[in-house]
């Protein structure tokens, strides 16, 4: 830009540049296919990206909004999906782009969990090389970038506490209406509205229906419901007053409600984790009273819930005669011979189902075909340089919480790890790698931490 610029005049400059080129990406995927699906995404896109550049802070809370729309978020779906969420994503990128070219020191700072997850998407462009499916991996090699891009626009747009708070307390009141969605999936007469799945007996009756609000899968939404959940707890267990407890246990119950009716056994076992996390992270006076309460709770949660919550519960550890634990175990079989035969480069990324059959164990679902242990489908997938950079990545975010030993958590690094802890160890159960929600609480895990510092520094 001509150096006699003004700053003001700058900052418009690099806005309407940013905002053209946002519009000539769209222009072109509009002469592809559906152009006038695609023209009023662009409008739509264009208007937005005007707003945000005014108000960066619209875009950060926009996205929240759009996440949960998941299938039903779909704009288009042909020659690739193009969802709400992600023309949400380049506008909000747009503007952050925007004030990157004017204050480049302000908007743009790396952590070490950053570069982790860079190293995961130069793993994820290296296994092109490899890859039995070499369109595919790019494609999503390309996905996981924008996921990183993702997690650095999060992490440099909320700058404040208040805005962390006010971020979270949208979190947290956007899972409530979807754990009532889901409640009202399950038990309201007549309400059809989003997504269900009906588990099918031997005899092809059905023997289960699970709430998955607007996602495709019940598990995705037992996933972003979990985290939620969790994170919900936390800011409820290190709150102060009476008040402030009682509507933060009321959030908590309601999406735990809607996290029940998704019969999720993988969003049950991350909740419980996360619940032990929260528990841990709480206050030093709380702690005991946080788990004494936890364990009754489980107690009388089983003693009263109904028959097919029970016998879901139970069937966790059942690799016997549940067909879809059979079916993970054995993928993990699977797997692991999979890394042995091509342990240095794997199949590339996306590319695991093309060769996933000639492995594939006796008495496992013949539909299933994509991996669903994410920590062991790095190696598989992307070879050593999936297992380097997830290495990194653990690394990371040790790095991340090892400096605040000695000091009580704050709420957002207790919300923050809790949530991130119920996904990662929902990890071994699903592939959550294109789940947007992961690298969201990757991303809130990153900027609490900062945030903390920050005011130790200050107060010292």
């Amino acid at each position: 830009m001509p150096a006699e610029l003004t700053r003001p005049q700058r900052i418009s400059v690099a806005s309407w540049l940013a905002i053209a080129v946002f519009f000539g990406v769209l222009g072109g995927l509009a002469a592809a296919r559906d152009m006038q699906t695609l023209l009023v995404a662009g409008i739509a896109g264009i208007a937005f990206s005007a707003i945000v550049i005014r108000r960066f802070e619209i875009g950060l809370f926009a996205l929240l909004l759009t996440l949960p729309l998941d299938i039903y978020g779909r704009i288009i779906t042909d020659p690739i999906p193009l969802t709400a969420f992600q023309v949400v994503l380049a506008a909000t990128l747009v503007a952050w782009a925007a004030r990157i070219l004017t204050d480049a020191h302000r908007w743009l700072r790396i952590s070490a969990m950053d570069m982790g997850v860079l190293a995961l998407v130069l793993a994820a462009f290296i296994s092109v090389t490899f890859s039995a499916a070499p369109g595919d991996t790019l494609y999503a090699a390309v996905r996981v970038m924008f996921l990183w891009m993702f997690m650095l626009l999060i992490e440099n747009g909320i700058q404040e506490k208040q805005q962390l708070e006010r971020y979270f307390g949208v979190l947290i009141a956007t899972a409530v209406f979807f754990g009532l969605f889901g409640v009202a999936q399950q038990y309201l007469p007549g309400f059809d509205y989003g997504n269900t799945h009906q588990n099918l007996a031997l005899d092809g009756s059905v023997n289960l229906s699970r709430a998955a609000g607007l996602f495709e899968d019940p598990n995705m939404f037992a996933g972003y419901l979990s985290a939620c959940f969790v994170a919900a707890l936390a800011f409820a267990v290190h709150a102060r007053s009476r008040q402030r407890i009682a509507i933060l246990l009321g959030a908590t119950a309601i999406i735990g409600a809607g996290l029940v009716v998704t019969f999720s056994r993988t969003g049950w076992v991350g909740a419980l984790v996360g619940v032990i996390v929260a528990a841990l992270t709480a206050p030093k006076g709380r702690r005991i009273r946080i788990i004494s309460g936890g364990v009754a709770l489980v107690v009388l949660a089983m003693l009263l819930a109904p028959g097919q919550v029970a016998d879901r519960a139970t069937s966790i550890f059942d690799t016997e005669r549940d067909l879809s634990n059979i079916t993970r175990y054995g993928m993990y079989l699977s797997t692991v011979e999979m890394i042995k035969d091509d342990w240095v480069g794997g199949t590339g990324l996306a590319a695991f189902e093309q060769v996933y059959p000639d492995y594939r164990q006796p008495g496992t679902i013949l539909s299933v075909r994509k991996p669903h242990q994410l920590p062991i489908a790095f190696w598989a997938e992307m070879g050593v340089f999936g297992l380097a950079a997830e290495i990194l990545l653990v690394g990371a975010l040790a790095a991340l919480f090892w400096p605040r030993r000695g000091r009580p958590w704050t709420v957002f690094e207790a919300a923050s790890l809790a949530g991130l802890l119920t996904l990662l160890s929902e990890t071994f159960f699903q592939y959550y790698l294109y789940f947007e929600y992961l690298w969201l609480f990757v991303a809130l895990c990153v900027v609490s931490s900062r945030l903390a510092r920050s005011s130790v520094k200050g107060v010292e």
